[in-house]
């Protein structure tokens, strides 16, 4: 009977699995800033790095007023200037940094897409046109969906 007590606590833990806490892979957030922990340093000048390039609302009903941030990191070794960001059409408005990004550092482009004026039932796509001082000197972020009537 004693050799079952002692052979009892050893069989549960062993059946348990693992205690240990699994990390989360940064890589796999999207629309995070996390996403950026982990980067690989560039040199040659300033780069940007987005943890996205683009986004999709998936449907939402018209006349919707939609909102998303871009992450990104400066990855290069010299300050980062955005120097003109903004949305391919009238219905988009960006917000961006300002004041150079410091090499290692992180900023966000926040885009306000008003949806009034999209046909119902078709995909919408606008870009965030990005100009900098960056190696890319020029990119876009894509912000897409489709609209749909409010029932």
């Amino acid at each position: 009977m004693r050799k079952i007590f002692l052979i009892f606590p050893v069989v549960v833990l062993l059946s348990c699995g693992s205690s240990e806490i699994k990390k989360i892979d940064s890589s796999a957030v999207i629309n995070n800033a996390s996403a950026l922990e982990d980067f690989k340093k560039r040199t040659g000048g300033a780069s940007i790095l987005f943890n996205e390039y683009e986004h999709d609302f998936d449907s939402i009903v018209q006349g919707t007023e939609l909102q998303h941030t871009f992450y990104f990191v400066n990855d290069g070794d010299e300050p980062l200037i955005l120097t003109n960001v903004k949305g391919s059409c009238g219905c988009t408005n960006v917000e961006y940094p300002e004041q150079p990004v410091l090499p290692g550092d992180k900023g966000a482009i926040t885009a306000d897409v008003n949806t009034s004026g999209k046909p119902v039932g078709k995909m919408f796509k606008v870009a965030v046109r990005v100009q900098s001082n960056a190696m890319q000197e020029e990119l876009r972020l894509w912000l897409k969906g489709t609209t749909t009537e409010n029932k």
